[in-house]
């Protein structure tokens, strides 16, 4: 028997799928009608079941709060600079014809550099986290061409890049070839160029010789040119020291999943008290200062979106640089306190957002370059903003529904046996403090629906509490469930279908905490008519 048991629904959305995947019985090979009484489920679910244990904290009298961190926003290290791809291209063609020894040095420049077009950063060391070079040689000479092609500024456990490199001769009017790519990963790469004086500039070298393995000389002309393109491509930084530049950044209008409250679709929550924390940290060895000009709840389901109201909006925040040390970052803090007296974040949160929406403005070194360009950056340690939440579970709900699309895989074993029709009974003894309704909705192929299974009013009773409002006995609910002949054909032939539940807490509008060790013990027994036939 199968039984299908989503942990992170609220308890009440399991009837559902332990209804279907329950109503499955592997049958002999003989044949006759017969009433089946079986237990389809049998489980005792808590607060766990309701929500993931990592949102759920305890406090001293095991009365539960939710703890949750949502990130809004996260800089990426293309937001500040990006490395685009780069060529250093080298020529030689002699001025007239000339013969070459084998072993002749042919006259290149000792090194040559490009510079980076980045507007405003002065970038001066790089650790390539990923990123290439590809070196191409097209040679008309007509004798083999040798290589020593070395990038100086690019070092990998202290030692430069480096290659020794062999070109065919021209065959014909065909040029010698030499084309391969080179791994620049986890290379250290300096960019102030030869001299240690320059900003953003990667150099290379090179030697070449006529092949010392060459017989005679070799009459070279004009025509006779050699080129070589050595060209950096893809480079991402796993780390970057410089001056990243006093420049501005709009951010946004962006939006931020919450995932929260992904299953409610209806009804109304109010808070006790919510208390959040605006918070930004900052790994980068930057200063900035934020512009905050919006923050907003956004309720998809009802269309409603709430604005922040704080003095956080519109307010500059200074940010100051992180540190680091021997590899090590210290990054700095930022926090703003969003609670019931300095804001409307409980109507922002009661507004049961399944996204948050925001607007910002950061400036980077706002100073200027005050660190002497030893401004750092690390591709995994990123400033961010996020907020912290911390709502205890105390509340009053009201007409709160929640819906999950459920898979169904209700097959008639191959037509060797169905259910005529039957009862399905659900006995729940009930250990929290609200009532709840339930209603299965069968889709089509369209997700359209188009029957439903409690085709009448039925609640599961809340339990029982003291003056304190906190439970103090459980109490138990029967609902029996008719299951017509039509109704198992329409159930075979579903796909899909969609659970509700709606749910109230008792006297309203007293606000009701919730325990660790509340439970609900479900129990769902099948009282079916089944035909058996012999194969």
């Amino acid at each position: 028997m199968a039984i299908n048991m989503r942990k992170s629904f609220l308890l009440f959305l399991l009837v559902g799928p332990l209804l279907f995947s329950s109503c499955r019985k592997e049958i002999g090979k003989a044949s006759w009608d017969t009433e089946l009484l079986a237990p389809l489920v049998d489980a005792s679910l808590n607060i766990n079941n309701i929500l993931p244990d990592s949102y759920l904290q305890a406090n001293a009298d095991s009365s539960l709060k939710i703890v949750f961190n949502n990130d809004l926003y996260k800089i990426n290290m293309d937001t500040l600079f990006n490395i685009g791809d780069t060529t250093i291209h080298n020529g030689y063609a002699v001025g007239g014809t000339v013969s070459l020894s084998p072993g002749f040095a042919i006259p290149f420049p000792p090194s040559t550099s490009t510079t980076y077009s980045l507007p405003g950063i002065e970038l001066r060391t790089v650790i390539v986290k990923s990123g290439y070079v590809k070196f191409h040689v097209k040679s008309k000479i007509q004798e083999a061409t040798t290589y020593v092609y070395s990038i100086p500024c690019a070092t990998l456990a202290g030692v430069p890049f480096s290659i020794h490199v062999n070109v065919p001769a021209r065959v014909g009017s065909t040029p010698g070839t030499y084309s391969q790519t080179f791994d620049l990963s986890g290379y250290t790469i300096n960019l102030t160029g030869p001299t240690g004086t320059l900003i953003n500039t990667i150099y290379t070298s090179l030697s070449a010789n006529i092949s010392s393995a060459a017989t005679s000389a070799v009459t070279v002309n004009p025509s006779d040119s050699l080129i070589i393109d050595n060209t950096f491509f893809d480079i991402i930084p796993y780390y970057a020291k410089g001056y990243f530049g006093n420049n501005t950044y709009n951010v946004g209008p962006s939006e931020s999943a919450f995932t929260l409250f992904d299953r409610i679709v209806d009804g109304t929550i109010q808070l006790e008290d919510v208390n959040f924390n605006f918070k930004i940290e900052n790994p980068i060895g930057m200063d900035a200062r934020l512009h905050v000009n919006n923050i907003s709840s956004i309720n998809t389901h009802t269309g409603t979106s709430i604005n922040l109201i704080n003095s956080l909006i519109s307010s500059p925040i200074n940010i100051n640089r992180a540190s680091e040390s021997g590899g090590t970052v210290f990054p700095t803090y930022a926090s703003f306190p969003l609670n019931t007296s300095n804001s409307n974040i409980k109507q922002m949160i009661e507004n049961l957002p399944n996204k948050f929406s925001y607007s910002m403005q950061m400036v980077t070194d706002p100073l200027g370059n005050i660190s002497g360009s030893n401004d750092f950056i690390y591709s995994d340690k990123l400033l961010k903003a996020s907020l912290d939440m911390e709502i205890p579970l105390s509340l009053v709900a009201n007409n709160l529904t929640l819906a999950d699309t459920l898979a169904l895989n209700i097959s008639q074993s191959n037509g060797t046996q169905s259910i005529h029709d039957g009862y399905i009974t659900l006995f729940a003894n009930n250990g929290f403090p609200f009532n709840a309704k339930l209603q299965l909705y069968l889709l089509d192929d369209n997700n359209i629906a188009v029957d439903s299974i409690f085709g009448y009013a039925n609640t599961i009773v809340e339990a029982p509490v003291n003056s304190s409002l906190r439970v103090i006995s459980k109490k138990m609910t029967k609902i029996t469930v008719p299951v017509s002949e039509s109704k198992m054909d329409q159930l075979y032939h579903t796909k899909k279908a969609v659970l509700k539940v709606k749910f109230n807490t008792i006297d309203q509008p007293q606000y009701i905490k919730i325990y660790s060790e509340y439970s609900i013990d479900v129990k769902l027994v099948g009282d079916f008519n089944y035909t058996i036939q012999l194969q």
